[in-house]
């Protein structure tokens, strides 16, 4: 079968009829100029995916009507079986794809249109059966690459840079709500907590150790003059190792001492804003519909996105996004704010979900408290509304249930 797609700026609408059916021949019709542009991204996109099939390009002009049916026509009588994906294109492409569908009923022609929240496709050819039967599974990954960027991930656990690939076990997604518990009943706090955590770290001469210790007449200068309390971090360790996420928690001889349960839950720990984006990236996996199926295909956090989608180098330019979820070709940006929020997050999460989400993309912020009260909050919120920014705040008053809720209604917002 030669699949035919007609070339969209949308790069998702280039791409669906090639990962939904079986074909041997895609043939993409389109602007030259613009397609181009994107020849190197699909080549590598199906060579990636291991799809071996020969992918050819017609150029149209998008303003000549007769041109399009001439070339559709020649595709027609050229290939023994035809499936053209209507989800893209220019107008007059698809008009011209209406003409000839007419002049060679004969000939079996299928066309399929995409519902890109659903995934699910509509028969338009109406002969009552689909040719799409492949699951139209895509990554996060994938999609962005689609885009022209590159995931960039972390060498090493204790690389700061770079997407880190978490472990989520039943175990792990235990401490992270057991975390999430202890952080939402003060988010500040906890903030203000870890880092005198991740201090005590970086105090070591082996900061990748697990176990921790330092002096604890030190340690209470260090947070007396930070502007913090002792007693407070001293509450917040107890709760801890009570929760099993440290142990042997001592103060003995003047040191105080303790060891992280594993390295996943010690990352979670030295950054305060971490156990917010586990906590929103673990409830859209576990997010089901009443038939049981997943919401969100993939949901990754800390995802650092290469501009350029070449070789790692150090003069990249990248951003890291808190949260990005797919939920069929649907993708969700998120910035997870676990404290006092600027203006300048709200562009540079347009910025980004706009680059390497494409026209479908949501963008969410979800913040604790978020340091803006009175007209500063409202203008706040005006600008992130403007931006097509849906904001939630205080995710902390959420209970575990209405949390869920409001990451499972996302992709429906």
């Amino acid at each position: 079968m030669t699949v035919i797609e007609f070339f969209d700026r949308t790069p998702i609408e280039n791409i669906i009829g090639s990962i939904t059916v079986s074909f041997n021949k895609i043939i993409f019709v389109g602007d030259n100029r613009l397609m181009s542009e994107f020849k190197p991204i699909y080549k590598d996109f199906l060579h990636n995916r291991g799809i071996l099939a020969e992918v050819c390009y017609r150029g149209i002009n998008k303003n000549n009507l007769w041109g399009i049916v001439e070339v559709l026509s020649e595709i027609v009588e050229q290939e023994e079986q035809c499936f053209f994906d209507l989800t893209g294109g220019e107008d007059l492409a698809l008009v011209a794809m209406g003409i000839v569908f007419e002049r060679y009923r004969h000939k079996n022609i299928q066309m399929e249109h995409f519902n890109l929240n659903s995934t699910k496709s509509a028969d338009a050819d109406n002969d009552g059966r689909l040719v799409s039967t492949l699951e139209p599974n895509l990554t996060i990954e994938e999609f962005i690459s689609l885009h022209g960027g590159k995931i960039r991930y972390a060498l090493n656990e204790n690389e700061d840079i770079g997407t880190f690939k978490w472990s989520f076990t039943a175990d792990f997604i235990r401490d992270i709500n057991l975390m999430w518990e202890i952080c939402r009943k003060d988010p500040k706090k906890w903030n203000s907590e870890i880092y005198v955590i991740l201090k005590m770290c970086e105090f070591l001469h082996n900061k990748n150790s697990l176990y921790v210790t330092a002096n604890l007449s030190a340690l209470e200068d260090f947070v007396n003059n930070w502007g913090g309390k002792f007693v407070s971090v001293a509450e917040l360790l107890n709760k801890l190792q009570s929760a099993g996420l440290i142990r042997g928690l001592s103060t003995k001889n003047g040191e105080l001492a303790f060891t992280f349960k594993n390295a996943q839950v010690k990352k979670c720990l030295t950054k305060a804003g971490t156990v917010l984006e586990l906590k929103v990236t673990t409830s859209a996996m576990a997010a089901t519909r009443k038939d049981g199926s997943h919401i969100y295909s993939q949901a990754m956090n800390g995802v650092f996105i290469d501009w350029d989608g070449g070789d790692q180098k150090e003069t990249d330019t990248f951003n890291e996004i808190d949260v990005v979820l797919l939920g069929g070709f649907t993708p969700i940006f998120i910035s997870c704010k676990n404290g006092q929020v600027d203006d300048e997050e709200l562009y540079k999460l347009e910025t980004v979900a706009n680059r390497f989400g494409g026209e479908n993309v949501k963008k969410v912020l979800i913040a604790t408290y978020f340091g803006k009260q009175g007209d500063s909050k409202k203008h706040f919120e005006k600008r992130a509304n403007d931006m097509g920014i849906e904001f939630i705040e205080q995710a902390h008053l959420l209970d575990p249930p209405r949390f869920d809720g409001v990451i499972k209604q996302l992709i429906n917002s």
